[in-house]
């Protein structure tokens, strides 16, 4: 399954979709992009600023999309592709950029795939399988073995950092909608910084 689903990645590096689920699937990702990139998880919520974590932060932004587009509907399924698509071009992009040649590339996306591949079936079931009382300590167990991952010893605050990143999670799964997505439109939540966050649930 994981051969044949790798095989269709690399397909769909030059496939061309109908121009709205392209445009809605380009802006869905530099959407991800953008909010991957606010300050407020790197200062607040223990993401470090380095290329491993920033990935992960990035995958995790582009699969709540995905989630959100996860549909028996046609226009859902080639926008959620698009999306993919855009992701996966853009990091071909990133490695070329970085020097990696062209015999090495193909070796190394095969990786980043199956990277990306295992954090989508993985999250599909956190949020299929785990009940909800369950859900957000699922949640928070797989950001630290992510997102939060690291060779040496975890940080103290690693477990407060991934409940809130989870709670985040939820927000994001609770409010955007997929109807907007079909036009590439994303009205993420606020991130909080972690104080705030923290006030707010204890009141």
């Amino acid at each position: 399954m994981l051969d044949k689903f790798l095989s269709a990645l690399g397909e769909s590096l030059g496939l061309k979709k109908p121009n709205p689920a392209r445009k809605a699937g380009e802006a869905l990702y530099a959407s991800a992009v953008s909010q991957s990139r606010q300050v407020v998880f790197y200062t607040d919520y223990g993401v470090k600023d380095e290329i491993g974590a920033r990935f992960e932060l990035l995958v995790l932004h582009v699969v709540l999309l995905i989630s959100r587009l996860k549909s028996e509907n046609e226009q859902h399924r080639e926008t959620s592709q698009a999306l993919f698509d855009s992701l996966l071009l853009a990091l071909d992009d990133t490695l070329r950029e970085q020097g990696v040649g062209d015999l090495t590339v193909p070796k190394k996306m095969k990786k980043l795939s199956q990277q990306v591949y295992t954090r989508l079936v993985r999250w599909d079931e956190i949020w299929e399988e785990a009940v909800p009382e369950t859900r957000n300590a699922a949640q928070a167990d797989y950001l630290l073995r992510t997102v939060y991952a690291a060779d040496e010893e975890p940080d103290a605050q690693a477990p407060l950092w991934a409940a809130a990143l989870s709670d985040y999670i939820h927000e994001v799964r609770t409010r955007v909608g997929a109807d907007g997505l079909l036009a590439g439109e994303v009205v993420w939540p606020e991130v909080k910084p972690l104080v705030k966050r923290l006030d707010v649930q204890e009141n």
